[in-house]
C-alpha cells in the first residue's frame, strides 16, 4: 500500500544520535527525552516506544492527555509533566503515575492538599525560575517549603535556559548567570541537609555550547532528532549529529499545460510556455506552509529539485516536472533531502524548526526505516 504522504524517520540515526549524545556525557548522567510537540514531529508513541527500546530513563510531555496516551499505548518509563495540569486532572497524576512540575508555590499547596484529601502522595519535580519567567518559582523559601510538603514526594528540582543556543556575548553571560543562580539555591539547600534529588537544567543547545555541566540528567529533544537551532547547526553536524526525518508524498496526477494557462487558486501562476506539472496529495493542512511556494520553494522528484507553480492548497498543490521523467506514483521528496534539508525549508517559510516540526499534522503517517 502506498501512503499518499508520510513523515519518513530514519531509525538509525536517532540510535546513533543517542549514542553520540551519551559519548558526551558523563558516564552518570541520565536522558531525560523531550517528547512533546508529538514527539518533536516522530509521532508521540512511536518515538517513545524508540526511547524505551535505547533506555532512556524519563520521558517528558507538557500534559495529562499525552501522558495519558503514552500510557495506553503501554509505555512504562517514568512520565515528567512539564506544564501545569488542571486541578480537577490531579486524580490522573496518581492513575497514570505521573510526575508533575511545581509551577509556583500555590500549585505545590494544591496538589498537597488534594493528596492529602485522597490518601496519596503526588510525585513531583520543584521549578526554579532563573530568568525565562515562564514557569516556576524564584523565592528560595517558597522553593524549600515544597519538600516540606507531606502529600507530595519531591524527587527532583530543575530549571531552563533562556538562549542558549545563543552565542552573543550578552547571551552567554546571561546563560552562565542562571547557571550560578541554579547552582546557588541547590548548595543553599544542601547546606540545610535537604535532598533535592535529581537535578537538571541542560537543554539540546546547552549540551552543544556548554558540554556536560555535571547536573544529574540532562533534557534533551532536539539533538537526539537530528534538529538544531540555525545558530547550531553547523557546530551539530561538525560533532556528527545528523537529521532524522524527511517528508515523502506522491505524484497523483501528471498533465501538459500550455501558454496562457494557469495554474491553482486566484490563477497565481501563469504559463509562459508549453510545461508538464504534477500534483501532489499534500498542502497546509499537512504543515507544508504556503510560505513556501510564495517564497520559490520546490520538491525533490527522481533527483531533480522540481519548482512549486501557485499557492499550496489546503491538502494538494503542483510542481513543475518539465525536465524530469516522472510518472503517476512517483515519490516526492518536500524535505529532507540534500537538494530539499528542513533548513532550507524553514528559510523559505520563515519558521523555527521548533515551529515548523510542530505543525506537521498529528495523525499524518510516521513511518520508522
Amino acid at each position: 500500500m502506498i501512503e499518499n504522504s508520510a513523515l519518513i524517520v530514519d531509525k538509525k540515526a536517532v540510535i546513533d544520535n543517542t549514542e553520540l549524545l551519551r559519548s558526551n556525557l558523563n558516564p552518570n548522567t541520565k536522558i531525560i527525552s523531550v517528547i512533546k510537540a508529538n514527539g518533536y514531529g516522530l509521532g508521540l508513541v512511536q518515538v517513545a516506544e524508540l526511547c524505551e527500546e535505547m533506555g532512556i530513563d524519563i520521558l517528558a510531555v507538557l500534559d495529562v492527555e499525552q501522558a495519558r496516551d503514552l500510557r495506553e499505548a503501554g509505555i512504562k518509563s517514568p512520565i515528567l509533566l512539564l506544564g501545569a495540569v488542571l486541578e480537577d486532572n490531579f486524580k490522573y497524576l496518581i492513575e497514570y503515575d505521573l510526575i508533575q512540575v511545581i509551577i509556583n508555590h500555590e500549585y505545590a499547596l494544591k496538589m498537597n492538599e488534594y493528596a492529602l484529601e485522597h490518601g496519596v502522595k503526588i510525585k513531583t519535580h520543584v521549578k526554579h525560575d532563573t530568568g525565562l519567567n515562564r514557569l516556576g518559582m524564584r523565592d528560595y523559601d517558597e522553593i524549600k517549603s515544597c519538600y516540606f510538603l507531606e502529600g507530595l514526594d519531591v524527587q527532583g528540582i530543575y530549571t531552563h535556559f533562556t538562549a542558549s543556543q545563543s552565542y552573543d556575548p550578552d547571551d552567554v553571560a546571561f546563560s552562565h548567570l542562571q547557571i550560578k543562580t541554579f547552582n546557588d539555591v541547590l548548595d543553599r539547600l544542601r547546606s540545610e541537609d535537604i535532598d533535592v534529588g535529581m537535578t537538571h537544567m541542560q537543554n539540546s543547545p546547552s549540551i552543544l555550547q556548554f558540554g556536560d555541566l555535571g547536573y544529574d540528567a540532562v533534557r534533551c529533544g532536539m539533538v537526539m532528532f537530528g534538529l538544531f537551532h540555525p545558530s547550531q547547526r553547523q557546530i551539530a553536524y561538525d560533532a556528527g549529529y545528523r537529521s532524522v526525518i524527511s517528508f515523502e508524498t506522491h505524484i497523483c496526477m501528471v498533465r501538459d499545460l500550455h501558454k496562457g494557462d494557469a495554474v491553482g487558486y486566484s490563477r497565481s501562476y501563469r504559463v509562459d510556455e508549453t510545461m508538464r506539472v504534477a500534483t501532489l496529495s499534500t498542502g497546509y493542512c499537512d504543515g507544508i506552509m504556503r510560505s513556501l511556494s510564495v517564497n520559490g520553494g520546490g520538491v525533490v522528484v527522481n533527483g531533480v529539485l522540481c519548482p512549486i507553480l501557485g499557492d499550496i492548497a489546503m491538502s494538494q498543490f503542483m510542481i513543475d516536472v518539465t525536465n524530469v521523467d516522472c510518472k503517476l506514483e512517483d515519490k516526492a521528496i518536500v524535505f529532507g533531502h540534500e537538494l530539499q534539508s528542513v533548513y532550507e525549508t524553514i528559510d523559505l517559510t520563515g519558521q523555527t524548526i521548533n515551529e515548523f516540526i510542530s505543525h506537521l499534522r498529528y495523525d499524518l503517517k510516521r513511518i520508522y526505516r
